[in-house]
This record gives C-alpha cells, sequence and structure tokens, in this order.
C-alpha cells in the first residue's frame, strides 16, 4: 500500500513538473510594434528585375556562356553608382566579387555572402519566361528570385540607403557574391584564402540558407525565421563490385549488378543512430512555443519524452534528416548495352552527414556492412561545419533585425540539411549564420530549382528592411 502510495505521488509530482514546464514554455506575446516600412525606393523592383534577367548559368559541364557573367559587375556598377563610388572591389578567380565596406575599424568585421550563378530552367515548363523578371499577381517569375539574387540585390538597395544617409558601419563589413556555388566550385574558397592571407578574421558571417518561413515547421502554424547555425557534411560515396563480363544468356549469382543488388539491399538496412542534440531540442522547444499545449507538453519535456520524439522524427523524411546521418541513393551504373553482363557494377550515394558523425565513421560502416563484396570509396568529402553560437552578441544582431521587421515570428536555430559556401568560411570564422532575410511561401519553396521560382513583391521589399536593419546591428 505505501509503495502504491509512493509511487502515485512521484507520479504527481512529475505531472505537475510537465505541466508547469509546458506552461513555461508558451511564447510570449510580442510587445514589439508592427514594421514601418522605411525602404521606399520605387526603382527597387526594377533594379532586382536587371539583375534577375542575366542568365548567368554555370554548368557542371564547363560549357559556360561567360558573356552574362561578364556583364554583371558592369550592370551592378550601373544600377548602384554611389555604392561602388564608397565600396573597394577585389575580384577573386575571375568572376567572383569581394567588396569591402570600410568601417570605423577593421578589427572582427563581417562578411554577407551570396552567390549570383543560377540552375538551368527548362523554359518549356514555366508559365512566363525564366530570365524575363516578369510580374503576376504580385511575384516576380525568374530563376534566381530566391537563389540568391533577392539577397545581392537586398544587400545592395540596403548599403545605397545607409550611404545616402551618410552612414559609415562600426566596422569593415564585407560583401561576397560569388559565381558558381550551385556546382560546388572554387570561387568561395578563393575568398576564404584571400582573407586568411590578409589576415582577416570575421566575427561574423551570413549566407543563404533558412528564411522566414510562411508555412508550418514541424506541423505548427505561426511565421517562424529559421536560421542556419550548422549544416551537414558530405560524402560523396561510391561503391563498386567488378568479376566477369558475360552474356545475359548465361548469368550467375556473382555477376557484377547481381552482387551489387545485394550489397544495395544491405546498405538500405543501414540507420545511423538519431539523436537529439542540443541544437535540435532548441530548435524543437523554439518552435514548440507557438504550439497548442499538448505539443508543448511534450516538447517541453524531452527529458522524458526524448525516445517517443525520436521514434515520431524518424518518419518524417525532413524531421529525419535533422536528427540522424542519412544515406540516398542517387546514380547507378551498369551495362549500356541491355543484353550485356558488364565487368564493374557501380552506385553511388549522397550521405549527409548529422554533426556529431565523421566520414571515417561513414566509410566505416559502409565497409563493414559490404565486407569483401564491394569496394568502397568517396569521391568528395566535407566534415560537418560546428555549430555557431546562437545565444551571443553577433546571432542577437541578427535576431533583432528579424524582430524589427517581422515582429511577430519565431526565431529558431536549424540544422542546415543541405549545402551552402559558407562552410569554407567555419574555418576561420567562429559565428557562420545561414539565413535570407525574405519571406518564404511553401509554393516559393516548390520553385527553387524547379519550375516557376518565384519571390513576392511585397517579400522582396521587406527583405531590404531587414538588411538595413542588419547592417546598421553589425
Amino acid at each position: 500500500m505505501k509503495f502504491a502510495l509512493a509511487l502515485a505521488a512521484a507520479a504527481a509530482v512529475i505531472l505537475i513538473i510537465c505541466i508547469i514546464r509546458a506552461v513555461k514554455l508558451k511564447a510570449k506575446k510580442s510587445d514589439l510594434p508592427e514594421h514601418v516600412k522605411e525602404y521606399t525606393d520605387e526603382g527597387a523592383v526594377e533594379r532586382f528585375q536587371a539583375i534577375l534577367r542575366k542568365k548567368t548559368v554555370w554548368p557542371r559541364n564547363g560549357e559556360i556562356d561567360y558573356e552574362p557573367f561578364d556583364e554583371f559587375l558592369p550592370l551592378l556598377k550601373e544600377l548602384y553608382p554611389r555604392v561602388f563610388e564608397i565600396l573597394e572591389v577585389n575580384i577573386i578567380n575571375n568572376y567572383g566579387i569581394l567588396l569591402r565596406w570600410k568601417g570605423e575599424t577593421d578589427d572582427a568585421p563581417a562578411v554577407l555572402m551570396a552567390h549570383y550563378d543560377v540552375v538551368a530552367a527548362d523554359e518549356t515548363k514555366w508559365s512566363y519566361p525564366p530570365y524575363a523578371a516578369e510580374i503576376h499577381d504580385g511575384k516576380i517569375f525568374a530563376r534566381g528570385a530566391m537563389d540568391t539574387k533577392c539577397i545581392i540585390s537586398g544587400i545592395l538597395e540596403a548599403a545605397d540607403y545607409l550611404m545616402k544617409k551618410g552612414y559609415t558601419p562600426k566596422t569593415d563589413i564585407w560583401f561576397s557574391f560569388t559565381n558558381n556555388e550551385e556546382t560546388g566550385g572554387d570561387t568561395t574558397p578563393a575568398v576564404v584564402e584571400f582573407f586568411k592571407e590578409k589576415g582577416i578574421k570575421p566575427r561574423f558571417v551570413l549566407d543563404e540558407g533558412g528564411a522566414v518561413a510562411d508555412y508550418p515547421i514541424l506541423g505548427i502554424k505561426n511565421k517562424f525565421a529559421m536560421i542556419g547555425v550548422v549544416e551537414k557534411g558530405i560524402c560523396d560515396t561510391v561503391v563498386t563490385v567488378e568479376g566477369k563480363p558475360g552474356h545475359s544468356s548465361t548469368p550467375c549469382s556473382t555477376d557484377p549488378p547481381t552482387v551489387l543488388a545485394k550489397c544495395l539491399n544491405d546498405i538500405g538496412k543501414i540507420k545511423f543512430k538519431a539523436r537529439l542534440a542540443p541544437v535540435v531540442k532548441d530548435m524543437f522547444t523554439s518552435v514548440a512555443a507557438y504550439a497548442p499545449f499538448g505539443v508543448r507538453f511534450v516538447i517541453g519535456n524531452l527529458w522524458l519524452f526524448s525516445p517517443l520524439v525520436k521514434l515520431i522524427m524518424t518518419m518524417g523524411g525532413q524531421t529525419n534528416a535533422f536528427i540522424r546521418t542519412t544515406v540516398s541513393l542517387t546514380m547507378l551504373e551498369g551495362s549500356d548495352t541491355i543484353n550485356v553482363i558488364p565487368p564493374v557494377a557501380k552506385a553511388g550515394f549522397s550521405v549527409r552527414i548529422a554533426p556529431w558523425d565523421t566520414s571515417d565513421r561513414v566509410l566505416s560502416v559502409f565497409r563493414k556492412k559490404l565486407g569483401k563484396r564491394a569496394d568502397v570509396s568517396a569521391e568528395y568529402i566535407f566534415e560537418p561545419s560546428p555549430v555557431s553560437d546562437y545565444k551571443c552578441e553577433e546571432f542577437n544582431a541578427l535576431k533583432n533585425a528579424v524582430l524589427a521587421v517581422y515582429p511577430q515570428v519565431g526565431v529558431a536555430p536549424l540544422i542546415m540539411t543541405g549545402g551552402t559556401d559558407s562552410k569554407h568560411f567555419a574555418r576561420i570564422s567562429p559565428n557562420v549564420y545561414r539565413f535570407a532575410g525574405f519571406c518564404f511561401t511553401k509554393e516559393d519553396m516548390g520553385g527553387m530549382h524547379g519550375n516557376n521560382e518565384t519571390l513576392g513583391v511585397q517579400s522582396f521589399l521587406d527583405g531590404i528592411d531587414f538588411y538595413i536593419e542588419l547592417l546598421r546591428n553589425l
């Protein structure tokens, strides 16, 4: 009887603790005033359209049309003459544009990044020409509207506005606009080397990544500014099986494609350990603060419900990617003739490494699973980036700029599951963040790298205000 009473008392205490934590987790209603638009230059949209009309596609096959790239910097100088009278211009690898806005001091500068190369567009599948930058129903249709010419335009509009008012930043601010991010090119690494050679150590770096999401995050309906603070690593892994070639009329169990098929089945069973790392927990709790009580009850008490939350997260593609290293089969190679058994069969995997894993561990797991049946090698490796501090002065400067323009949004740290060029800056800066100051809808997100890439005109203008606030805060 005493044991039962003690157990009931313990359960009651746990329940009370859980309820208190859930209540405390609820987001406080913002007392910030509604944003009053500061930037009213009606020519901004037209200048953005001019930038979007440059077909700056940098394909992997090397068949590059250099003319739009040759024209890009002259266009920027034409659109923003005041900016280029003041900024110091450095050219990196022929087409990388590195601009320095001299501040009152050059100690601990800031870097704002973007890329002006875009992925190719299938013009037959677009509602409007992808390089015409036409406006329909309040949206700009153009390749690069989101990814990431909006950032370049937003930064330059903001800088021009502040320069017009006679503003000088407290410390140097650098703008790095590169030409081959989409293909993992060498321009941003060269920019980083430029900084290293000159002994420049940025205290703050901001690249593309998250944004203000005008759609549910983790099923919770509220606008959220998702700020990337860490980036998963990459291990492009190739599995190769070699054997005797032959004719398809006399197959055997040791044919390379047959062995590879069995290997693929085994690799499909690989599940790297799911983990609710501190940054993941903070992301969940930041978002859950805007959720109904039941969700707050669970997320606010991860000390009790972590196993349940991990199980639920593994059931979704995006949420699963937040909590573990993922393996995606992307390429297969065998015979180029249907009735020939090839001597070699290959499979390629895009492995995205969680911040707590390494490429060595990924390759070790593959090799242990496949044994001597196949060779396992890595074509490309980039380890996960360090987690940038999201409770420091630099992050708060970014957060305050967000809330000045979007006062009702929730702000949350984000694990970037995709890749950005900012990972190279992690070598020389402790505070590397990934965020574009624009509001994207679910429909907008569907057009990135796809058909009908768009950005709302109002979202673009709000983004300029964000960069004005950010440049003031740095």
